[in-house]
């Protein structure tokens, strides 16, 4: 018959924890950590992990000037429960709201501290809305993005081809055609710098809370919860509010006899970004190739450089407006 002490320790255990094949146990500080669940999510790679199992970690992670961003998430994985002590580091922010409740509406009263809060990550999954209607729009599976947006393109090239031929009666718009939306990719590309960097980048007012809820549910909540793989990707509905926003500004500088088709070519540009982002947190690309350096790449952006590194399919801008990161050479390749 088990004793108190024991039924507490076996309730405070989560299921990795009882399961001897799932332990991954370093220290820090005198506590152990078991970092299973976070192997294939290291920014660094299992490779650079592995040899630290049941091994002292601290003088390696002041070593390699792990972020304060590292150091929080470490807190994640304390066997027995999470580390809600200091240890001379960063304080337990998850105090301040409560994880059994709807995120959006607590948010806000983090006021001033709000901004520190939702760059600390966590690795959890996040509840936004008590709704479940409201809370199952924003839970968007990868798969979706193309199923919902690769018809649309398809009809919108379609569409604006006739469209086209109607208001320049040429009757050759292949050329045209793959121009325009080509044009309209590399729009994208600018596009997607731009609301990265000066719109859910931006620091809210601890005095407002509009902002705040409005930061949160569009980019903010992916910075706390960076590992929960449906909030990766944009909801349809947003998108589309964002992609109607958009196509009216481009009617003040776009042609109208080639609009749909730039369009077409915006849409097409951002199915290929989220596509790349997902990739980018749970895919495990090959040493030197492209999406190998925009893995490190994003992944300093989340732990590391929250102000910069704003390029998530490709760092021309970051490069072009000087907000690139630099990145440091390795002594082996990352393997994830």
């Amino acid at each position: 018959m088990s004793t108190k002490t024991e039924q507490v320790q076996l309730e405070i255990c989560n299921p990795s924890e009882m399961d001897e094949s799932k332990q991954f146990r370093v220290n820090h500080g005198g506590d152990f950590y078991n970092i299973y669940d976070f192997l294939n999510n290291h920014p660094g790679g299992t490779n650079y992990v592995k040899p630290f199992q049941d091994r002292e970690i601290t003088q390696r992670m002041q070593n390699t000037q792990h972020s304060k961003a590292a150091y929080y998430l470490l807190r994640e994985y304390k066997s027995g429960g999470r580390d809600t002590g200091d240890k001379g580091e960063q304080e337990d922010l998850e105090a301040l709201v409560d994880w059994d409740k709807p995120m959006l509406s607590q948010v806000a009263g983090l006021g001033a501290r709000y901004n520190e809060w939702v760059v600390s990550p966590v690795d959890r999954q996040l509840r936004l809305f008590g709704n479940p209607i409201l809370e199952s729009l924003t839970i968007t599976p990868w798969y979706v993005v193309p199923l919902v947006w690769v018809p649309v393109i398809v009809y919108f090239i379609i569409y604006g081809a006739r469209k086209y031929v109607q208001l320049t009666e040429d009757t050759s718009p292949v050329l045209p055609t793959v121009l325009s939306v080509i044009s309209g990719i590399v729009l994208w590309t600018l596009i997607e710098y731009s609301l990265h960097r000066w719109v859910f980048h931006m620091e809210p007012s601890g005095k407002s809370k509009a902002m705040i809820y409005v930061h949160f549910a569009i980019h903010g909540l992916h910075h706390k919860v960076p590992f929960d793989p449906r909030r990766l990707v944009f909801p349809p509905f947003p998108a589309a509010v964002i992609a109607y926003v958009l196509y009216q500004i481009c009617t003040l500088f776009v042609p109208e006899s080639i609009i749909v088709l730039v369009v077409a070519g915006g849409l097409t540009g951002y199915v290929i970004y989220d596509m790349i982002h997902f990739y980018l947190h749970y895919g495990a690309p090959k040493e030197d190739s492209y999406f190998y350096h925009l893995k490190r790449y994003h992944n300093q952006h989340h732990f590391a450089h929250h102000d910069s590194g704003f390029g998530i399919s490709s760092v021309f801008w970051d490069k072009i407006f000087g907000s690139a990161i630099k990145m440091r050479k390795l002594a082996m390749a990352i393997k994830w």
